[in-house]
């Protein structure tokens, strides 16, 4: 292989030789045709060929040829079996910024707040159940024999007959008063309010005197010897 590139080198510097002895013979032969300045022109042309001559006429040097480094041999890396290889971790890069290296600064602690005293609740009263107020048995013996003189005398009742009522055919309502004695003897008896009709008048004053009453209750109206009594007796003619 060093002698071939030799071999070449020499070539090429032949070549080289021949080529530059062709430009000086061009040269000096332009320089005569054109005479006066061109001397000159050709003068400076030798000149500048024989110095570009010098260094192709000494022999070439020989070159070493490059040196080839032998590859470097790798670490080997010794491989658990069945290990997965997990990169080192990579710390990130810690940015120390101003604000970081200011102090913070210390909060003040705020005042817990006490409790307000709790004030005792009232407890509700309980009131006590009503106990309903049953009125006296005398009351309530006086309040059923009213009912029931009025009963009777509702009962009693008759419409008057005569050419007049059956004329007129009245109709109304008469308030009665009476007083009865402890035997249930009528003493006295009166009209409170009129119908407005003589007929209808006399006919409840009618009913008061003919019905017989029933005697007191014993405990009823206890200090009286005789008490008097209201009714309203309604009439309506007859169809």
């Amino acid at each position: 292989m060093m002698p071939l590139i030799d071999r070449l080198n020499q070539e090429r510097h032949k070549l080289s030789s021949l080529g530059s002895l062709l430009l000086v013979f061009f040269v000096f032969s332009m320089a005569q045709a054109i005479k006066g300045p061109a001397e000159m022109l050709a003068q400076e042309a030798m000149e500048l060929t024989t110095t570009l001559i010098e260094p192709l006429l000494q022999p070439p040097t020989k070159t070493p040829p490059p040196q080839v480094k032998p590859p470097e041999p790798k670490p080997k890396m010794l491989a658990m079996p069945n290990a997965p290889i997990t990169p080192a971790p990579i710390e990130p890069a810690r940015e120390v910024t101003a604000a970081a290296e200011s102090p913070r600064p210390i909060p003040t602690p705020t005042p817990t707040p006490t409790p307000a005293p709790s004030l005792p609740t009232a407890t509700p009263v309980q009131e006590a159940p009503k106990v309903a107020v049953q009125p006296p048995v005398s009351v309530s013996l006086e309040n059923n024999y009213i009912v029931s003189v009025r009963a009777i005398l509702n009962a009693n009742k008759r419409y008057p007959t005569g050419r007049e009522a059956s004329l007129q055919r009245p109709s109304g309502k008469v308030k009665l008063w009476f007083v009865l004695a402890r035997n249930g003897a009528l003493q006295d008896a009166g009209i409170d309010e009129s119908s407005n009709s003589i007929i209808l008048d006399n006919a409840a004053l009618s009913t008061l005197r003919r019905t017989t009453y029933a005697p007191w209750p014993e405990g009823s109206w206890a200090s009286q010897s005789q008490h008097k009594f209201t009714v309203t007796l309604d009439f309506v003619p007859l169809n």
